[in-house]
């Protein structure tokens, strides 16, 4: 019987958490004053945050457990293929799902893209169930502690030699799980640092209005109506107003509906002024820190690649289908192009069921593995990709095909159809969703993480970025050994 012991360490080893968001005039304005606004979507945010670490944790122990027990294989069984009755089944069972103006695709659906979707979704469930009994069978006779933060520390990164987990006496540190989930953990302090910073105009703002009340002898209510005290608007200003939105082709107002927006405009570049002449004026000093971008592992997997042998290395996390990921593939022809040194290696990232993009992962795969991929990418990125449900060459097409590039129709088949291939390219898939990409394409270079569609100079741009630490520390390394 394995066992599991839970700690929630609310106090013991919490990351220090600086309680000055930023000082006006040496008057603090503090972060729970600076969430108050948005205090419902931080809270949101730190639990999508302990969500992530406990997911991360869990799966560190797994792999911990593999690594305790390296001749223990625990192969998951494949859950039983789903059916076309279970699909009918399935759908039968959820028909307001399906029809109606208000179902996905309303009228205009397409019953293929339906049947795939429902495929996809019980092949899912079905995966997770057997995970689960093979993650249960795994962690039999093994004692097993987590010591999951609080939602509030995961805001920041945990102090690295903290113990998270403990399998069989041996612990998994903090770091350890900060690099596991380093993506995931960015984006979701990035969104509570830009939050706050989006509160903390406003706050420092409030209280410098304050400040100068006080400095008055006066209510900040009564200051604000002194400065915003609307002027006439005269006659010469709305026409010249009317003017300009004539003359820019924006609809033209009339007289009784400009008047409002030029006093409201008045009022507030009053307030403004003022807010500007108070900041040159004061000693403003914003303490909240932005998360430091990730470096993520740069792992080829024996993947295709293009370039270089040694240089600088993009590992791209693609498919052929997704229109971004068609569009990048000629921005990264272009980088290759402008610079011959740097390596790029083709990684599959099919993120939902997509056997279009699925068989030309396999095509790309086999091609490079035959020594055509370059001729065999070309193809794919030069045709248009066939319907879904349709194949991207029929069987008499795909033998010419190879003859085409040189190969023996016959190797090229049984590659096709390995189950070597198809694990190959879902474990492409599943390191992608480890990372924390979500869709295609996506981009790891030399450590720094892109998404989406990407030109050749911010691919260029990110592979420099993620060289110049390591160069810098290449040179101490070699400095410290010289001293030795």
């Amino acid at each position: 019987m394995w066992a599991v012991f839970v700690t929630l360490m609310a106090t013991v080893g919490a990351v220090p958490v600086a309680d000055v968001g930023a000082t006006v005039n040496g008057h603090t304005i503090l972060v729970d004053q600076i969430d108050a606004p948005s205090r419902a979507k931080i809270m949101r945010l730190r639990e999508e945050l302990r969500t992530v670490v406990t997911r991360t944790i869990d799966r560190l122990v797994d792999e911990r457990l593999r690594a305790l027990t390296p001749s223990v294989k625990v192969v998951s069984p494949s859950p039983a293929p789903v059916t076309d009755d279970e699909i009918r089944a399935f759908r039968a069972s959820r028909t307001e799902d399906f029809e109606g103006p208000f179902a996905p695709g309303g009228t205009a659906r397409d019953p293929a893209v339906e049947r795939a979707a429902i495929r996809y979704y019980l092949e899912k469930k079905a995966l997770e169930k057997v995970e689960a009994e093979a993650r249960r069978r795994l962690r039999a006779g093994h004692v097993i502690g987590l010591a999951l933060p609080d939602a509030k520390e995961c805001e920041y990164a945990l102090p690295p030699e903290r113990e998270v987990a403990r399998v069989d006496e041996v612990s998994l540190r903090a770091a350890q799980l900060e690099q596991a989930a380093a993506l995931p953990l960015y984006r979701l302090r990035g969104e509570i640092d830009r939050e706050r910073r989006r509160n903390i105009e406003v706050a420092i703002e409030e209280l410098l209005l304050t400040q100068e009340a006080q400095r008055r002898g006066i209510s900040k209510q009564v200051l604000l109506t002194e400065i915003t005290t609307a002027e006439t608007v005269t006659g010469a200003e709305l026409q010249a107003f009317i003017e300009s939105a004539r003359t820019a082709g924006r609809p033209v107002p009339t007289a009784e509906r400009a008047r409002p927006y030029l006093e409201f405009r008045q009022t507030y570049t009053q307030r403004q002024a003022l807010l500007k002449q108070l900041r040159a004026a004061t000693d403003i000093k914003i303490m909240l820190k932005a998360p430091p971008v990730p470096r993520l592992p740069v792992v080829e997997a024996e993947a295709p690649t293009l370039g270089a042998r040694t240089g600088l290395r993009l590992i791209v996390y693609t498919n052929y289908r997704c229109t971004s990921c068609r569009a990048t593939h000629r921005e990264i022809d272009r980088l290759l192009a402008a610079d011959p040194t740097v390596r790029v290696v083709f990684r599959d990232f099919i993120p939902v069921y997509d056997p279009v993009a699925s068989e030309a992962a396999r095509l790309a795969r086999c091609a490079a593995r035959l020594g055509t991929f370059t001729r065999m990418r070309s193809e794919l990125l030069t045709r248009e990709p066939p319907a879904f449900g349709m194949s991207w060459y029929t069987a008499d097409a795909l033998s010419a095909f190879a003859g085409k590039l040189g190969i023996d129709p016959a190797p090229f088949t049984q590659c096709l159809l390995s189950a070597e291939i198809r694990e190959a390219i879902e474990r492409d898939t599943a390191h992608a969703r480890e990372l924390g990409f979500e869709e295609a394409p996506a981009f790891v270079a030399e450590g720094i993480p892109l998404s989406g569609r990407q030109s050749a100079d911010s691919l260029a741009r990110a592979l420099h970025q993620g060289r110049q630490p390591q160069a810098a520390q290449t040179t101490k390394n070699v400095t410290k050994d010289r001293q030795k």
